[in-house]
């Protein structure tokens, strides 16, 4: 899917990948379980992943330790 400037459908599919990420973060699964590539070459599908991700981040933050 490749997306042209003004095209809602890839609007609300970023929407739609960010809801399925806090959805999955709910369910107790690992970042890993992302179903979007991020090493595509459709900016659409890479787009999706990052929005799949913070979404998961969002209900389940990654821990990051900056004490070392």
């Amino acid at each position: 899917m490749t997306a042209q400037p003004g095209d809602k459908a890839a609007g609300l599919a970023l929407l739609r990948a960010h809801q399925e990420g806090q959805s999955a973060a709910r369910a107790g699964q690992p970042l890993t379980a992302c179903p979007y590539p991020l090493d595509t070459d459709d900016p659409v599908t890479r787009a999706r992943a990052r929005m799949w991700l913070r979404g998961h981040d969002r209900v389940d933050p990654f821990p990051i330790d900056y004490s070392g």
